[in-house]
């Protein structure tokens, strides 16, 4: 989950800006107060809207696995093997089933032979 700082544009893990304090409610939705680490403003990581961001995200990788197929390209295998650790890091918060079998299903149609089944 990355934070964008609102005054220099700094853009990394949200854990790269030092923990302030909590700030809000939980009525209202908790977020962080956290200190940049280049310029040193203080930014709020709000982990509802971070969290939002990444399902947007999932869905957007799970369609781009969805849509791989079986190549000898170096690349593309790269970026399948990339897609399916991220989705499978994402999915250890998230715990969707259909993403969990999304992941066995490609992994074995993407870098198994018929035979090894």
């Amino acid at each position: 989950m990355d934070l964008t700082c609102h005054a220099c544009g700094f853009r990394a893990h949200y854990l790269e800006f030092a923990y302030l304090c909590r700030n809000g409610c939980p009525a209202c939705g908790e977020s962080d107060l956290r200190r940049c680490p280049k310029c040193g403003a203080s930014c709020v990581f709000s982990r509802a809207e971070a969290l939002e961001d990444e399902e947007v995200r999932m869905n957007e990788l799970a369609y781009r696995l969805w849509s791989m197929k079986r190549t000898q390209d170096p690349g593309a295998v790269k970026e399948a093997k990339r897609i399916i650790a991220t989705l499978s890091k994402m999915n250890l918060r998230w715990n969707i089933p259909g993403i969990s079998e999304l992941l066995l299903h490609k992994q074995k149609e993407l870098f198994l032979e018929a035979g090894d089944l």
